[in-house]
């Protein structure tokens, strides 16, 4: 849900569009911005969903011996994109000739990456239950790796 204000942000603010000739360019400059300011909060609490939600996704679809590795992997890619996905966008902003355009590619990852969460919906109740049943074959009704 934070691409959506996102969106708005790069491809509907423009200070320079709203200075008009009656005088009154700062009014419109604290309009703007203030809008600015609201849909970013909008976009602030939209995003901050999908790092807690995935982690405990896939702490629920892992056998405890193999969370160690599933965490570790989730965060290299994650810190992966976070410190790439800026040289990424400046690399973007040169080849396409400009920020919008650029900013509008890097939402249009963000969008995908969304779908693909969407999609988790669909299969985290049989992964779930799936996990629960190699987890009762390996380590028994007690959950202890004595009944190996």
């Amino acid at each position: 849900l934070g691409c959506i204000p996102l969106w708005i942000l790069v491809n509907t603010t423009n200070v320079e569009d709203k200075d008009d000739d009656d005088g009154d360019g700062e009014q419109a400059y604290l309009g703007v911005m203030a809008r600015a300011g609201f849909t970013a909060i909008l976009g602030g609490i939209g995003s901050g969903v999908t790092g807690p939600i995935v982690k405990a996704t896939l702490q629920n679809v892992t056998l405890p011996n193999a969370r160690g590795q599933a965490f570790a992997l989730l965060n290299t890619f994650d810190d992966f994109g976070r410190g790439l996905g800026p040289v990424f966008v400046a690399a973007l902003i040169v080849d396409l000739g400009g920020r919008q355009t650029a900013f509008n590619v890097g939402i249009f990852g963000w969008v995908l990456c969304g779908i693909f969460n969407l999609c988790l919906f669909f299969t985290v109740k049989s992964d779930e239950e799936a996990t629960k049943r190699n987890f009762l074959i390996r380590y028994g009704p007690t959950g202890t790796v004595e009944n190996l």
